[in-house]
């Protein structure tokens, strides 16, 4: 009967031994790094298989890896299926560093480019620009004027700045006239089929140029380079024109 007694005590200390075995497994077993996870290489995945782990990290890298997704999705990678297969954590310090070389586009949107081809159709029919009549009084320097150009809008989306060249063309001067226009902010944006004024001084040596800018008739206003960014963050860009 002892013999029994303590082969069931055996019995029951090895069950309990056994029995603590998974709770002190479970309380040693270290938290899995969510910044070792590897991105799936397809984006349909992302969200059900990151959903979890993307709650898990810090809010500010949480930020930096939406961008970097964003980012991939714009990238000529993702339009070839040649998506990058990385940790999140190297995502992570790749877009730090993308972000460090291009402050102001973290996600490498694509801005429209208006190449030397279409500048005419761009310029004349979506953005043209009109010489407003130049005040002068007898104090007025010869060399030293105030323009006034009228920029239109007849795209979709207001245009909160331009910076670049406008070229002066008028068919009895041997020479264009170019103004470079600095950064000019639109307080309020132009906004679709409005206008607003792009003011400057400038030097004017040529009286040729003075008498057409005075007469004002014949005389057409090109955008031939600069940026031009919209309401929604788009920019375009305009080439100098390759026909002269």
């Amino acid at each position: 009967m002892m013999g029994l007694y303590k082969h069931l005590n055996k019995v029951m200390f090895l069950t309990m031994s056994l029995g603590l075995f998974p709770v002190l497994y479970g309380c040693s077993q270290p938290q899995v790094d969510p910044s070792q996870q590897t991105i799936p290489t397809n984006s349909d995945q992302w969200q059900e298989s990151l959903g979890d782990t993307f709650e898990r990290l810090p809010e500010a890298d949480r930020k930096l890896l939406s961008r970097y997704m964003l980012r991939m999705k714009l990238s000529s990678a993702y339009e070839s299926g040649a998506m990058p297969r990385i940790t999140i954590k190297q995502a992570l310090i790749q877009q730090r560093e993308y972000e460090r070389l291009h402050p102001t586009n973290p996600t490498g949107k694509k801005s429209p480019i208006v190449t030397s081809q279409q500048i005419e159709t761009a310029n004349h029919l979506n953005y043209p620009v009109a010489l407003l009549p130049v005040k002068t009084s007898d104090s007025d320097s010869l060399n030293q004027v105030k323009l006034e150009f009228m920029l239109s809008n007849h795209g979709k989306v207001a245009i909160e700045s331009f910076q670049g060249t406008l070229t002066m063309k008028e068919k009895r001067l041997t020479k264009n006239k170019r103004f470079n226009v600095p950064l000019t902010q639109f307080e309020p944006p132009i906004a679709p089929e409005q206008s607003g004024k792009i003011i400057l001084e400038s030097s004017i040596e040529d009286i040729n140029v003075m008498r057409a800018i005075k007469n004002n008739t014949g005389v057409s206003i090109e955008i031939t380079e600069g940026k031009m960014i919209l309401a929604d963050g788009q920019e375009i860009e305009f080439d100098e024109l390759l026909a002269k």
